[in-house]
């Protein structure tokens, strides 16, 4: 179980299930350009370096950049109906692509403005249609990438302060014009640039950074191994192997999906293995997967946004959550354990897994890298 055949089994899955479509060859650096152009803007954001200030020097000029350079990606690699994932990108998806980098861009080029000179209360006409535009352009982004549920929802809640004045006594508010409205969504600081996007663009990148950075060097892979040397042997071995490595996992990406393609693709053929059913090991693994972003230090993208709520430090939200998510796992451990106790169900012999000794001495020093979770924040 090395770190290459963990990289090749998780690159396969996630061909599988992935709606992502391919990029043409000429274009298929963009995307990791966008991501080193983030990087490097992010780091003299958050680092106050000085080095980007024609982007990073107003708070909501870099919030309008981070969507300027994300944003279009959408159209690119989200089509417009799943089953066009297979196919070359069309014609109308370059535009949408096109006329959405000149949109961000325009806000990007105009923050300054819209600050100093407070275009979110009374905007020109060229901004008022540069909003409307970014709306829904921002909603059919939401429908590629997150569904129809998701966009709907968004669709709706958007449209709430033009019917405000009809809304139940708690939420009932004076009522605004479509205009009104939209110049709200897009240069204020409670809707698109709202909490969410600060949390993201403010901490969520760095963590995300690091934890890429982790597991492509190879952290993955040995906390894989590790689960696996550790537990792989007892009953209910790999279904045990699924929770500590998912936790372990978990932990670092924050991300379910990320999770179950790293873990899943190795821990639900084990476990069907020693005889545990098809849609058993599948629960297994997703409710591992799921309990792994509950564990700090990297927790999902809401424990961020609490934090910006609550107004107080990340390090403060993800210690709260350390019992919670041990008592979570500690259950499923347990469930676990009884059921393969009482269908006695064994795990895989010892001299098909990892050695411990040999995996903590290929890489004892990745156990250290939460000591630098938590001192990043």
């Amino acid at each position: 179980m090395t770190h290459s055949a963990a990289n090749e089994h998780a690159d396969a899955a996630k061909e599988q299930v992935s709606q992502v479509r391919s990029l043409p060859h000429a274009l298929r650096w963009l995307p990791g350009t966008i991501t080193v152009i983030l990087t490097l803007m992010t780091l003299d954001y958050l680092f106050n370096l000085g080095l980007l200030t024609v982007v990073t020097g107003l708070e909501t000029q870099f919030y309008y950049a981070v969507v300027a350079l994300l944003l279009p990606l959408v159209y690119l690699l989200w089509p417009m109906r799943p089953s066009g994932q297979d196919k070359p990108v069309p014609w109308y998806d370059y535009v949408l692509f096109l006329l959405t980098a000149i949109v961000g861009g325009y806000f990007v080029v105009q923050a300054e403005p819209i600050l100093e000179r407070g275009w979110a209360f009374a905007a020109p006409e060229l901004a008022v249609w540069f909003s409307y535009a970014y709306w829904l352009l921002i909603l059919e982004a939401a429908r590629r990438a997150g569904g129809w549920p998701i966009a709907l929802i968004v669709a709706v809640f958007s449209c709430y302060p033009m019917v405000a004045d009809v809304m139940p006594g708690p939420i009932q508010a004076f009522p605004s014009t479509p205009e009104q409205t939209a110049i709200y969504h897009t240069m204020s600081t409670e809707s698109i640039m709202g909490v969410p996007l600060q949390a993201f663009a403010g901490l969520v990148i760095g963590f995300l950074i690091f934890g890429v950075v982790l597991q492509k060097t190879g952290g993955g892979a040995f906390f894989i191994n590790l689960a696996f040397a550790l537990l792989g042997h007892v009953r209910g071995g790999p279904a045990k192997v699924s929770i500590f490595a998912s936790g372990l996992m978990g932990s670092m990406s924050g991300s379910v999906i990320t999770n179950v393609l790293t873990t899943g693709v190795l821990s639900i053929p084990a476990m069907r293995r020693i005889g545990m059913g098809r849609s058993f090991a599948g629960g297994v693994e997703a409710c591992a997967s799921t309990g792994g972003v509950l564990m700090p230090p990297v927790m999902g993208a809401t424990a961020f946004v609490m934090a910006m709520f609550l107004d107080v430090p990340y390090a403060a939200v993800a210690l709260a959550a350390v019992i919670p998510s041990v008592l979570y796992f500690l259950g499923l451990f347990i469930q676990i354990d009884a059921y393969a106790a009482r269908y006695n169900i064994k795990g895989l012999p010892k001299i098909e897994l990892p050695s411990v000794s040999k995996t903590l001495k290929q890489g004892w020093y990745f156990i250290l890298s939460y000591g630098d979770f938590w001192c990043m924040r």
